[in-house]
């Protein structure tokens, strides 16, 4: 089994979880210092033999030693620096490093009522050649039933573990679908390739690329290769500009950042490290060979959920006067972590360095300025309360399902033409109204849309009907309005020496 010791930039959600070394490595220290160590960690065991002992109810002395481990790492004061436990460190490791992992081919998700329920069976995947359909319900795998609810303990993250395994292996799924017997099909695990790219073209010969995340650890796999394999096609289908959405990208490895980067910029550096250790000390610099040929526009689009490695591209976009950022200001993680393993026990995240932008900037609790700055639409606080009670009540979802039924038994099958449900839309609308909901056209329209989508199977690349962010970009374009927002860089950049301290940071799932 691989050791994964892999310099990593990721999101990492305000929860901190911590850790304490227990085996010490004392050939560095004087007998004063050894002293108390072994004072601590007799401590710590007596501390907890103590509580297995007497307190008043039974003790889980495994997770009290867990416990030490998240509070000795919580003690640095940093949100970046945490234990990852084993499923965790497994997840990480299947969709992050390997961007690969043994499993059937299925998006699915938590329906309101706590069922499961697929929205999309992957191309070329097993549950594909058993014909799973979006919509279909899963409620049994291997002879367990699967409801997601305070009673039953279970959450989605469990059904992945059901669903998941080793390569060649079996599973048995009961399924559930509208006008059918609960029917029972076993599917033999395959490789599974973790979507972290969405493309497109859109119109006047605009590509358009998403990246969720960066995977993978080389320019082979994961998002290196997808990436490239998407810039390739949209080049031999004659790409006259490109839209980078880097939105909501919380981040990853950082090599494939710098693969990314690295398509569109041909000399210099990419981005800088700069640890306490000098061996975390690194330039990663640009190849002479661009794959995005730099006569093409570049439009990237932030906001402030691009994070990490999302950041370095855009950084180094910026400073290379590459292309135009549009959007919002970023989110300002410019430290990297690896992660150590900890054994059967798990792993750690450790905050190992700085990075740099290419003029030498950190980024941390700054983050990355565009050079056209657009806000999402603002919605007042009535409307964001009324779409919260519609949400609570399951008011546009029951309406959807209970539409998509209804067509289907009155045609046969699924629909796919949304505009048949917009239809209806305005009853809708009325009905909440009655109910004191008062909710805005346009919100009703896209939370339906998406909800028809998800359960029909459509995944829409874009929406520029609401997407004022992506409609700025195709403007810009159009209109080559490039060079006035880049800057000059004169003179020599600025010093990396500083460390600048870390800052804590305030869809379906495939299987």
């Amino acid at each position: 089994m691989k050791r994964y010791v892999l310099s990593v930039i990721v999101l990492v959600v305000a929860i901190v979880v911590p850790f304490l070394l227990i085996q010490v490595d004392d050939t560095a220290i004087s007998d004063e210092e050894r002293m108390t160590r072994v004072m601590l960690n007799n401590a710590l065991a007596r501390a907890i033999y103590t509580a297995e002992k007497h307190y008043y109810k039974t003790v889980d002395s495994d997770e009290m030693y867990r416990g030490a481990i998240k509070g000795a790492l919580a003690s640095l004061g940093d949100p970046y620096t945490y234990y990852v436990p084993p499923r965790e460190q497994r997840r990480a490791v299947e969709n992050l490093y390997d961007a690969e992992f043994g499993g059937l081919g299925v998006k699915i998700y938590e329906d309101h009522q706590g069922f499961i329920k697929i929205s999309k069976p992957m191309p070329n995947t097993p549950a594909q050649a058993a014909g799973l359909q979006a919509g279909d319900y899963i409620t049994e795998v291997n002879g367990k039933r699967i409801h997601l609810n305070e009673r039953t303990g279970m959450t989605i993250n469990d059904v992945v573990d059901l669903l998941r395994g080793k390569k060649g292996t079996d599973v048995t799924i009961t399924v559930q679908r509208e006008f059918r017997d609960p029917f029972e099909v076993t599917l033999k695990r395959a490789t599974i390739k973790s979507e972290s790219v969405i493309s497109t073209m859109l119109t006047d010969q605009i590509a358009y690329i998403r990246l969720r995340e960066f995977g993978g650890t080389n320019a082979n796999e994961g998002t290196s290769k997808d990436f490239t394999d998407a810039l390739l096609k949209h080049k031999t289908a004659g790409m006259e500009a490109l839209i980078l959405d880097l939105r909501n990208n919380q981040g990853g490895i950082l090599s494939a950042a710098v693969h990314v980067a690295d398509a569109f910029i041909s000399e210099g550096i990419i981005v800088s490290t700069r640890g306490r250790e000098p061996k975390f000390n690194e330039d990663y610099r640009a190849t002479p060979q661009t794959l995005c040929d730099p006569e093409v526009p570049l439009v990237v689009l932030i906001n402030e959920y691009s994070a990490s490695a999302s950041e370095i591209v855009a950084g180094a976009v910026k400073d290379t006067n590459r292309g135009v950022l549009i959007g919002a200001k970023t989110y300002g993680k410019g430290v990297v972590q690896k992660r150590y393993p900890l054994e059967a026990v798990g792993a750690m995240s450790l905050t190992i360095s700085t990075y740099f932008t290419p003029n030498g900037t950190s980024i941390e609790q700054t983050g990355i300025t565009p050079h056209i700055a657009i806000d999402p639409d603002r919605i007042d606080e009535l409307e964001l309360t009324m779409q919260g009670i519609a949400e609570k009540r399951n008011a546009i979802e029951n309406f959807v399902t209970k539409w998509i039924v209804d067509e289907m038994k009155r045609t046969g099958k699924t629909p796919k033409d949304f505009t048949l449900l917009e239809a209806e839309l305005p009853a809708l609308k009325e009905t909440l109204a009655k109910d004191g909901i008062l909710i805005s056209k346009r919100w009703l329209k896209l939370r339906a849309e998406q909800l028809f989508n998800l359960n029909v199977g459509i995944e829409r690349v874009v929406n520029l009907e609401y997407d004022t962010q992506l409609q700025e970009a195709i403007r810009v374009i159009r209109a080559r309005e490039f060079e006035k927002h880049f800057t000059q860089h004169d003179g020599p950049p600025i010093s990396t020496d500083e460390i600048v301290p870390p800052v804590k940071l305030p869809e379906a799932a495939g299987e």
